[in-house]
């Protein structure tokens, strides 16, 4: 499983191009409006993607379970959506990338990114040519995020270690970037 920041709409694209190149298929959890739309619906639902009710976010942890265990590469956005913090940086994580390892046992991987807003960003609509200079794009892959210890923990602890976890390696991670580029 992988855990990455959202920063743009068109953050899957660059994600999906960086697992793609590793000779894997991204499934990416994607909230239930986006597989219904009619530009992009039938891709959603023909390329196997995980679909999430917001209004019953269980549905969609026992579909990427189901999906995991069917051997498929599951991607979350564990914030839920795009950033909405003004400096691009990381909110607060969401629960299911932590309940789906823990219950899968599947490594979770943080990835971080950075740049995707510069080209498209956030909750505006458009696309950001640079004619002067090219965009840079930079995702950082970390380690596995440790998990395996709290299994033996009452499952309310172990999620909640466990998304403290996330979140602090993920924020590290995406403040690195930002300050990289920043330069």
């Amino acid at each position: 499983m992988l855990a990455a920041n959202h920063v743009s709409q068109a953050d899957p694209l660059f994600l999906g191009e960086m697992i793609l190149a590793q000779g894997r298929t991204p499934r990416f959890m994607a909230k239930a409006s986006l597989f219904h739309r009619r530009a992009v619906g039938w891709w959603f639902r023909s390329a196997g993607h995980v679909e999430v009710d917001r209004s019953d976010g269980r549905s969609g942890i026992r579909a990427a379970v189901k999906a995991v265990e069917r051997g498929a590469l599951v991607v979350v956005y564990p914030e839920g959506s795009i950033t909405k913090r003004p400096d691009g940086r990381l909110m607060s994580l969401r629960s299911g990338a932590v309940r789906i390892a823990l219950e899968t046992s599947a490594p979770l991987i943080p990835v971080a990114q950075w740049g995707v807003q510069a080209i498209v960003p956030a909750y505006e609509g458009r696309v950001v040519l640079g004619r002067r200079r090219r965009r840079r794009v930079t995702l950082l892959v970390g380690d596995p995020v440790p998990l395996e210890d709290l299994r033996n923990f009452p499952r309310a602890t172990a999620v909640t270690v466990g998304v403290q976890r996330l979140q602090d390696t993920l924020a590290a991670m995406v403040d690195q970037l930002a300050d990289e580029h920043a330069r």
